[in-house]
């Protein structure tokens, strides 16, 4: 999955993007380097973020959104909790919508989701961005975070959304200490086991550059060993900035272990 952010204040490549061209042209380029979905997201949930009024996202997402639905043919995905924005992007046209509050930042995100039958991620975070590394504490991080996805999923289920439609994500660097990401890598079987396509995101995070000392800039290679360990575990989509050094790496994953590494495809 590649990561086209729209907003200005994302960690890793905020206001990167001057116009609307400048986007659909990333996007574009993720195609062409061998990316499977793009992920489309217009707010930050960087540590300490600020929330961000669904009319303000709407109207980062409004002017690429349209132009990428024609200029690509990757299936597009929508990070967003905004029920609000959501709506609107559907007519648009998404293919799924990335949560990273797992349905329960937004009361009506929920029926829209089963109402859509996109698949959506449901994605593993204590408190909101604002507060979520305010001294977070786990006995087991795997396990707790593991069956908290499961009682999510379930949830998702009785509002409607169907089994094969839901995806899980551990949420590294979301509410996590150092020790909580790196426990998360070490025991990627707790949630492979899950019975849901499991979504993994480590591109360029800060846990990255507290083992490696690097600044955010410099951080893909650290990124790509978390590819390697990734799809060597099953986890089946991987979201990223740098697309070419995943799929390289997964190129490689490929030939040395004898089997296809290729992500999941979307229903």
């Amino acid at each position: 999955m590649g990561v086209l952010n729209l907003t200005p204040d994302s960690f890793s490549d905020g206001g990167r993007f001057g116009s609307p061209e400048e986007a659909v042209l990333a996007g574009q380029e993720m195609e062409a380097a061998g990316a499977s979905v793009i992920d489309v997201g217009a707010v930050s949930t960087r540590p300490g973020a600020a929330p961000v009024d669904p009319a303000d996202e709407w109207n980062r997402l409004e002017p690429v959104l349209a132009s990428l639905r024609k200029a690509v043919a990757l299936p597009l995905s929508l990070d967003t909790s905004s029920a609000e924005v959501l709506k609107k992007a559907l007519k648009v046209g998404v293919d799924l919508v990335n949560d990273v509050t797992g349905l329960s930042g937004d009361p009506n995100m929920a029926q829209v989701v089963a109402e859509s039958e996109r698949p959506v991620i449901l994605m593993h975070m204590r408190g909101t961005p604002a507060t979520m590394q305010d001294d977070p504490r786990y006995e087991d991080a795997a396990r707790e975070i593991s069956e908290k996805l499961q009682r999510m999923a379930t949830r998702a289920e009785e509002c409607g959304v169907r089994s094969d439609r839901i995806l899980v994500d551990p949420g590294i660097g979301f509410g996590k200490r150092l020790q909580d990401n790196l426990a998360l890598l070490s025991s990627l079987s707790e949630f492979v086991d899950l019975p849901y396509p499991v979504v993994l995101g480590c591109s360029r995070k800060a846990f990255l550059g507290d083992v490696t000392g690097r600044g955010v800039s410099d951080r893909d290679h650290a990124t790509t060993a978390t590819t390697v360990l990734s799809a060597l575990a099953g986890v089946d989509y991987l979201r990223v900035h740098h697309v070419a050094a995943a799929v390289d790496a997964l190129a490689v994953v490929e030939a040395v272990s004898g089997s296809e590494a290729v992500l999941r495809p979307l229903h």
